[in-house]
């Protein structure tokens, strides 16, 4: 792929989080990757990290982030931060779709959810060297979502 590709052959796709999905729009590079994500009504990711870090801009819509143990209510235009390895997950709580940018360093590229279909943005001429390839690993024993998300009540 070359280092400019038009929108429209970054297919949207539907990113798989086990019993949830968004859909998604994502392209990667040496040291990051970037999706577009939309997220329905409802939808609510189970506690996962990552080793890279995360850096969101919410553009549409409202959603929940959690963060270990802290809550954030996105709103359209704010920015977060989410650092390596925090536990966290997103909760949809509203009845509209929200749209978020995401930007991973190092690129979640090699990630089950989007390695299928994300774009590599290389120069027909350059060699890929990934600065890492994490992946999404599900947090399962020791951690309590629901106490956590009762601070969005």
């Amino acid at each position: 792929m070359p280092l400019h590709v038009p929108g429209d052959q970054v297919h949207e796709e539907v990113a798989d989080m086990g019993d949830t999905s968004f859909s998604t729009q994502a392209v990667y590079g040496n040291s990051a990757s970037l999706m577009f994500a939309t997220r329905p009504p409802g939808y609510h990711s189970k506690p996962h990290r990552h080793d890279c870090e995360q850096l969101n801009l919410l553009r549409a819509g409202a959603v929940w982030v959690f963060i270990e143990d802290r809550a954030f209510h996105l709103k359209a235009g704010d920015f977060l931060r989410i650092p390596a390895g925090a536990v966290h997950w997103a909760w949809n709580k509203s009845d509209a779709p929200c749209e978020m940018v995401e930007v991973h360093s190092p690129g979640l590229q090699a990630d089950p959810t989007i390695r299928e279909f994300a774009v590599g943005l290389f120069d027909e001429r350059e060699t890929p060297a990934l600065a890492g390839t994490p992946v999404t690993e599900f947090v399962t024993d020791g951690f309590d979502a629901a106490v956590v998300e009762k601070l969005a009540e």
